[in-house]
């Protein structure tokens, strides 16, 4: 035993104990018994008490590497755990594992929510480079895209809004300024394969014209439309999300849909449009589609049986937030396109 990093260990655990709020003192005496070797770094256990008369307690801490007195952070008591020589050895070995991985779920944690941060950043923000969204609609090892349906616009304008909680209750559900002309669009998706996060929907983009966008612009909403109007009378785009869900929908046909939803409860008093009705839509989409979505589906495309038009329901990314929404222009400056972002993929394709 090294016994310049044993005192080292013991002063660690001392210090934790002090720290702590149900702790909040040094111990009364404190030494280390053993010391053992875990993933190339030394560990020790110590023994303490918490007043001179009283029972002994364990603890470990570490790990060490070489000779060093600096350790790595892996220190922990459970402050209830007796002192048994017999047992002391592997309860150690057992309590640094414990605070190894916890620790490492700890850091992994804080890398995944500023990883979050940053892209809570990325679908807020007002500008877009046309080259990064290119860059999605490719087939890699972590990327792909796929079609997900079609949108019938009957009156020029367009709704991207969270269609089962706002359209559902016809609010926060701003109709596009731009007005395109009527007709049936495909709706495509990107998507990203993580190790950490699993399969995500990047970007959700309703082609317009058959041509590449090489510039995009925020998509401003009809002002009396806007989710929200600042006290400065500044008109706000964008629009929240409190389903996990998007969509591209005919502004008429926004308000056909929550007209249907409000007859659907009419007529199923106490159940859930999502539950006892789309979900089951969702389903058979992942079963249509699998490698582009998670299971339970997350995107269909969906006829109102009230007016037989299409439009189409894709998962928010991570879900809940406030998301914005850009149109597309071509080379010749005409809309091709309209999308909203929802994941920056190379925050995560390669995690």
């Amino acid at each position: 035993m090294n016994s310049e990093q044993a005192k080292a260990a013991c002063g660690a655990l001392c210090d934790w104990l002090k720290n702590r709020e149900d702790f909040g003192k040094f111990p009364a005496k404190a030494e280390a018994t053993h010391d053992f070797v875990m993933d190339g770094l030394t560990y020790y256990v110590i023994k303490y008490k918490k007043t001179a008369l009283g029972k002994w307690f364990i603890g470990v801490a570490g790990g060490y590497e070489g000779n060093s007195l600096e350790n790595c952070g892996h220190v922990f008591t459970g402050m209830k755990d007796l002192y048994d020589e017999k047992t002391a050895l592997d309860l150690g070995q057992r309590m640094a594992a414990f605070i190894r991985d916890f620790n490492e779920r700890e850091a992994m944690q804080e890398a995944m929510n500023a990883l979050f941060k940053k892209n809570m950043a990325y679908v807020q923000s007002k500008t877009l480079d046309a080259d990064k969204i290119a860059q999605q609609f490719v087939k890699t090892e972590t990327r792909g895209f796929t079609e997900v349906g079609k949108v019938d616009i009957t009156s020029g304008h367009v709704v991207v809004a969270d269609p089962l909680c706002y359209i559902a209750m016809g609010k926060y559900t701003p109709v596009l300024e731009k007005e395109i002309p009527n007709g049936t669009y495909t709706a495509d998706i990107s998507i990203c394969k993580s190790q950490q996060v699993g399969l995500r929907i990047c970007t959700a983009r309703l082609k317009i014209k058959d041509a590449k966008a090489v510039r995009y612009e925020l998509a401003k909403p009809v002002p009396e439309t806007a989710a929200n109007v600042s006290k400065n009378g500044e008109v706000w785009t964008g629009y929240p999300v409190d389903a996990g869900m998007t969509c591209f929908i005919d502004a008429k046909g926004a308000d056909k849909m929550g007209e249907w939803i409000d007859n659907w409860h009419k007529q199923n008093q106490g159940k859930n449009h999502y539950d006892d009705y789309f979900a089951a839509i969702f389903a058979e989409s992942y079963k249509k589609l699998p490698a582009y979505q998670r299971e339970g589906g997350d995107f269909i495309e969906w006829t109102n049986p009230d007016t037989n038009e299409k439009m189409v329901m894709i998962s928010s990314g991570f879900g809940d937030g406030f998301y914005q929404c850009f149109w597309g222009f071509d080379e010749s400056g005409e809309i091709c396109e309209l999308i909203t972002p929802l994941v920056d993929p190379d925050l995560f394709d390669k995690s």
